[in-house]
C-alpha cells in the first residue's frame, strides 16, 4: 500500500473516530445504562454497536444511490456535510462539563434492546454527522472500490474503538475526570470545525461556484 493510500485511509479513520466521539459519548452511556448491572450494560452496548454498524453499512452501500435518486450532487452534499460538521463542532466547543449522573435501576431489563436502539445506536453512535460523512465519501466523484473498502474498514475499526471506550466507561471517567474529558471535547470540536470549513470549500469547488466568484 502506497503512502498516499495509507494517508487516505487514516484520514477517513480519524474522521470517523472523531464523529463517533467515544470519549464524549462516555458520560452519556453511563447516564443511560449506568443503573444496570455490569452484564446488562454489556448486553446493551453490544446490541447498540451491532445496530449502529448495520445502519452505517446501509448508508455506505446505498448512500451513492440515494443521492442519485434525489438528484443531489456530491458538491451540494459536501456543503451540507460541512454545515452539519460545524454544528457538531459548535456543540462540542460550547458544551459544559457533563456530570456522571446515573438513573435509578428501576427499568425493566426487557427494555434494554429498546435503549440500545435509541438513544445509543441512533443518534449517539450512528449520528447524522457520521451518516453524512459516509455518504460524502461514497458519493464522491473520486469514489473507487478502494475507497469503499477503506470506508468499511474504518467503520469496523471505529465501532471497535467505540465499544472498547464505552465498555470501560466508568474507569475512563475516573481516570480522566470531568475536566480531562471536557478539554478533549474542546480539542475534537476545534478539529471538526476545521474539517467543516474544508468540506464547504470542497463543495464550492465541485459546484464551480468558487471559480465563478473568483473569475
Amino acid at each position: 500500500m502506497s503512502k498516499e493510500l495509507l494517508f487516505d485511509f487514516f484520514k477517513i479513520l480519524f474522521t470517523f473516530i472523531m464523529l463517533l466521539d467515544p470519549i464524549g459519548n462516555t458520560p452519556a452511556f453511563v447516564a443511560v445504562a449506568g443503573g444496570y448491572e455490569r452484564k446488562t450494560q454489556l448486553r446493551i452496548l453490544k446490541h447498540a454497536i451491532a445496530i449502529a454498524g448495520v445502519v452505517l453499512l446501509i448508508f455506505a452501500i446505498g448512500g451513492r444511490f440515494i443521492l442519485m435518486f434525489f438528484g443531489i450532487t456530491p458538491g451540494a452534499f459536501y456543503i451540507a456535510g460541512g454545515i452539519i460538521f460545524f454544528k457538531i463542532a459548535l456543540e462540542l466547543i460550547n458544551s459544559k462539563p457533563r456530570s456522571r449522573h446515573t438513573p435509578q435501576s428501576t427499568l425493566n431489563p426487557d427494555e434494554t434492546r429498546i435503549i440500545a436502539v435509541f438513544p445509543l445506536a441512533f443518534p449517539l453512535i450512528a449520528g447524522p454527522g457520521m451518516i453524512t460523512t459516509i455518504m460524502v465519501y461514497t458519493a464522491s466523484p473520486e469514489f473507487s472500490p478502494g475507497t469503499f473498502i477503506f470506508v468499511l474498514i474504518a467503520i469496523v475499526v471505529g465501532l471497535l474503538i467505540e465499544y472498547l471506550f464505552l465498555r470501560s466507561a466508568s474507569k475512563l471517567m475516573s481516570i480522566l475526570g470531568r475536566t480531562g474529558m471536557f478539554v478533549l471535547e474542546k480539542i475534537i470540536g476545534l478539529i471538526l470545525a476545521g474539517l467543516s470549513v474544508q468540506l464547504v470549500y470542497d463543495g464550492l469547488v465541485k459546484l464551480g461556484i468558487l471559480e465563478q466568484l473568483l473569475s
